[in-house]
């Protein structure tokens, strides 16, 4: 981040997200940065285009460039309204920071922390969702900075009106059917009137669970990179070897690097079970993008199919051709080409009988499989490569095996996308 980095202000039109922006102009008045400001339409509240117009009159006043998004939440049945505002509101905030190159700026304060640690606790969150809030962090390759987090309430609200800003009020702040609203306005207050000092040690200790965090998930990123086959697959002999907390932290690992969302604990449970089954055994444990499956000791990443395999086709010469089910492009280089020759492929050709190259006897491809231990999902999409009517190579593991009798005219490579 430089001096000319554009700062991107969250502005509700709420009197933390005014102060906020009224800070950044300063900034701005000091090192002259680009100012951003993004207002998040919900529609939810009939006052909702007023306070966007607000919004948009303080800008224009300020210079501050305006973006105002509207957005629609799904208000649909076993949905969270309060999950789901911030959903949407987050990508439209990070939306405009990946245009312009810029860093977001939130408006969250000491009592925001606060109830963040309160409804971790109440979710029985381990060290990482005991953090809470990180007054700096990314979000993809977007910097997060929440300047007024150690900032009390009031003395942001004093601030305010000693400098006579304006402001709106959201009336929904007052609906204690959401969880936030609940801990602000009914519990929060009776906890700081009994201990007055709660958010700055709360705060401490935020920060304390955030510094024993990142060390854990130092060590586990160590143990995952142990663990790691490919980025689909995991060692299961290697992870059945760590203690089932640094197994559990390996997985959670594994699925950040897959950019899902952390398995809760139960569901790492599962997941660790599986090592433990029987050898011959494939257990899976299903998710919203997919499945995690044991096979031959280790744990696979088998992610939803968005292609079937094609049960045929021609292959051109010379070019990639994409087979997307593979997530890859196989290409074939033919030298001396003779003008009927043609290459094409084909799929599930489990009883097919292929000597591979090296091999001294010939099987049956499904009985290769088994050989060169390939996974019983991927098996129907692998395909075997024909010159003319004679198979010379099949794809499997994003490798390519030659088959007997090699012609030495064909080449054919395999890249992943």
């Amino acid at each position: 981040m430089s001096l000319q980095t554009p700062l991107v202000v969250a502005y509700s039109g709420g009197v933390d997200s005014s102060v906020l922006l009224q800070a950044v102009i300063a900034y701005r008045e000091q090192f002259n940065a680009p100012v951003h400001a993004v207002h998040v339409h919900h529609g939810l509240s009939e006052n909702a285009d007023n306070w966007a117009r607000h919004c948009e009159l303080q800008c224009r006043l300020e210079d501050v460039q305006f973006h105002l998004y509207r957005v629609e939440v799904n208000t649909g049945a076993r949905k969270s309204l309060e999950a789901e505002a911030r959903k949407v509101r987050y990508n439209a905030l990070l939306e405009v920071c990946e245009q312009i190159g810029g860093v977001l700026l939130l408006g969250q304060h000491a009592e925001d922390q606060l109830e963040t640690v309160l409804l971790q606790l109440k979710r029985g969150a381990g060290p990482q969702g005991l953090a809470g809030m990180g007054e700096m962090q990314y979000r993809g390759k977007t910097l997060i900075m929440r300047p007024m987090l150690a900032l009390e309430k009031a003395d942001i609200v004093t601030y305010a009106e000693d400098e006579m800003l304006q402001w709106v009020e959201d009336e929904s702040n007052q609906q204690n059917s959401f969880d936030r609203n609940f801990l602000r306005n009914e519990i929060i207050p009776h906890l700081l009137n009994r201990w007055p000092q709660l958010t700055k040690t709360v705060g401490r200790s935020a920060t304390l669970c955030a510094e024993q965090s990142a060390l854990v998930v130092d060590s586990a990123q160590s143990f995952y990179e142990d663990c790691k086959r490919t980025e689909l697959r995991l060692d299961g002999q290697k992870l059945a070897s760590l203690s089932p907390p640094w197994q559990a932290m390996v997985i959670r690992a594994w699925f950040n690097a897959q950019r899902q969302l952390s398995p809760s604990k139960a569901q790492a449970d599962q997941v660790l079970s599986m090592l433990n089954a029987k050898h011959d055994a494939t257990p899976e444990v299903n998710f919203k993008w997919g499945k995690v499956i044991r096979f031959d000791k280790d744990l696979y990443w088998v992610a939803n199919t968005t292609h079937e395999p094609d049960a045929n086709g021609t292959l051109n010469l010379n070019t990639d051709n994409h087979l997307p089910w593979l997530n890859g492009s196989v290409t074939v280089f033919l030298t001396q080409p003779k003008e009927d020759d043609m290459v094409r492929f084909q799929t599930n050709a489990r009883n097919l009988r292929i000597k591979p190259e090296h091999a001294s006897v010939s099987k049956p491809l499904k009985e290769w499989f088994k050989v060169w231990r390939i996974p019983r999902w991927e098996r129907n999409g692998a395909p075997v490569i024909y010159l003319n009517s004679q198979p010379i190579a099949v794809i499997v593991n994003g490798e390519c095996v030659y088959l007997q009798p090699r012609d030495q005219r064909i080449h054919v490579s395999f890249k992943s996308d």
